[in-house]
């Protein structure tokens, strides 16, 4: 997922409509509008854990680290993120941490995946951005779900798209076009951020993924 020398924005390209007027997708609203970060009330700690495997290539683990420093009057958080360490490391801009509302772990992920499908394709990363855009306000799946964080059962939401598998250019990647995403969304975990997943499956329903990737949730420590 890593592209030296990439810088990581808010939310990838400006909304080029009136959010006043114009109807989001109700996966849009969860994923790209609400207040993830709600729910916190003090400065502290959230720390994802991050796993790829597959037959594709050699996989990985490493760590997110998403530090709320500041609980403005207005309910916007000032925030820090260590998403990778060492090489690995994907550039967060500060300005694009301070007096926010969403998680931006959702957002540096997003756009550490199309970079990523960039270099797996020899592709166009803007264009692999407007299919997922598009995916999300057309045809995403919500459907209610349950998991279990921090010793207890919760309650939740998974969001899923296939953004490529009609797409028109498909067979340019043939090979990674079933591509498919999920993300878990709950008010009872903090940041509402559980889990990030995607799976390029095989061509055999038996053989192991090409690719699986799975950003999840694992603690979270605040001042009180």
């Amino acid at each position: 997922m890593e592209v030296k020398g990439a810088t990581i924005g808010r939310m990838g390209d400006p909304i080029g409509v009136d959010p006043n007027t114009f109807e989001f997708a109700d996966a849009e609203v969860k994923l790209w509008m609400d207040n993830h970060l709600r729910n916190i009330d003090s400065p502290g700690r959230i720390y994802y854990d991050f796993v790829k495997s597959g037959s594709y290539e050699e996989g990985f683990s490493d760590s997110v680290f998403l530090d709320i420093l500041k609980v403005n009057e207005d309910g916007s958080k000032d925030a820090d993120l260590e998403f990778f360490t060492a090489d690995r490391q994907q550039d967060a801009r500060r300005d694009n941490l301070v007096g926010i509302k969403g998680n931006p772990v959702l957002v540096v992920y997003m756009q550490g995946d199309v970079y990523e499908m960039n270099r797996l394709t020899n592709g166009s990363w803007r264009y692999f951005q407007r299919r997922i855009k598009s995916a999300f306000a057309e045809n995403a799946k919500i459907e209610p779900v349950t998991f279990e964080y921090d010793g207890a059962e919760r309650t939740g939401e998974k969001i899923s798209i296939t953004p490529y598998v009609n797409d028109p250019r498909r067979r340019q990647f043939a090979e990674f076009a079933p591509k498919l995403y999920e993300f878990i969304l709950s008010d009872q975990v903090p940041g509402k951020l559980y889990q990030i997943k995607t799976v390029i499956p095989a061509g055999s329903p038996d053989s192991e993924p090409l690719m699986e990737e799975t950003l999840t949730l694992q603690s979270a420590e605040f001042t009180n």
